[in-house]
């Protein structure tokens, strides 16, 4: 099966919103080159920078199977909300993979989307769907846009909703908008439809040998930073003015917050690349910062 990058490395110079503006607020990609050198690069792995994430998510996808085997109930129970904890830090790891596929190898980015998905709760080339081919292109419009933003934070009427309105909305309807996107990419959404074939075998198989673990240990922590996840993207873009590229993202210049997300804090240079391994987010980020609003530049943890 194909890897998932080739809209996913478009900049925002490329493509753009659909409401056809032209934008001019960076300057022309060329000047904001960014590439890695070969110490950089790998060969098993893309970018050698992935060697952690790529363990941490390995290990902890080896916790959730060892406590499946082996933990009771009581167990098994206890461990829902460490799991779902620390499957919070796998959530930006995944939707780093889903721009930029970790791997060389098509068939073991495959595997590798289920490592992830098990634990997330986003099932594979769902987040090229509903992030990728919606959200990059459409975040400069909102509601009551007539090509809305996926993760749109205005209510139907213009109004900015509150967070837990925003995350409760984005609960109720990602999936239905992932499926109105793969109509417009209909090679994604074949994608997304058969790789729900091995996810749901998993889980179905695991439901079938132990039901209550399999809840508790991957559905209910799965959910749980599912929810999360939405919970925290709402930072990204609510409230923000959304005439351009550079007034449309809130960043988190903070180092912490960078080095446990993947620099997803440098949120306006990852819309100016969304290709651009998150590794080398920190280069462009300094290229552009004079650019971004001071006001949109937080460089508190929370």
């Amino acid at each position: 099966m194909a890897t998932s990058t080739d809209f996913n490395t478009l900049s925002a110079d490329d493509i753009g919103s659909t409401s056809q503006r032209v934008q001019s607020e960076f300057p022309p990609r060329d000047a904001a080159k960014i590439a890695a050198t070969a110490t950089q690069r790998g060969s098993i792995l893309k970018y050698k920078a992935d060697r952690w994430p790529v363990t941490y998510v390995l290990l902890m996808l080896g916790v959730h199977v060892a406590l499946w085997c082996y933990a009771s109930p009581f167990v098994a129970l206890a461990s829902t909300l460490p799991l779902a904890i620390t499957s919070m830090f796998i959530a930006p790891i995944n939707h780093h993979h889903q721009h930029l596929n970790t791997f060389r190898s098509p068939w073991v980015n495959r595997f590798y989307d289920l490592a992830l998905a098990l634990q997330t709760g986003v099932a594979p080339y769902a987040w090229t769907l509903h992030h990728n081919l919606g959200h990059h292109l459409n975040y400069l419009n909102q509601h009551p846009h007539v090509s809305p933003d996926e993760s749109a934070w205005t209510d139907r009427e213009g109004n900015q909703m509150s967070r837990v309105a925003y995350t409760i909305d984005m609960l109720l309807r990602h999936q239905s908008d992932m499926f109105r996107v793969g109509l417009k990419y209909r090679r994604y959404l074949r994608y997304w439809l058969a790789m729900k074939l091995p996810l749901y075998a998993l889980i179905g198989a695991a439901l079938w040998v132990n039901p209550i673990n399999t809840v508790l240990i991957f559905l209910i922590p799965g959910f749980i930073a599912l929810s999360h996840t939405i919970w925290a993207t709402y930072e990204h873009h609510a409230g923000c003015p959304g005439t351009n590229h550079v007034d449309a993202s809130r960043n988190r210049d903070n180092r912490l917050f960078n080095l446990l997300t993947g620099n997803l804090g440098l949120h306006t240079a990852h819309h100016k690349r969304p290709g651009l391994h998150w590794s080398l987010l920190p280069e462009l980020h300094e290229q552009i910062r004079d650019q971004i609003p001071e006001d949109q530049i937080a460089k508190t943890f929370w």
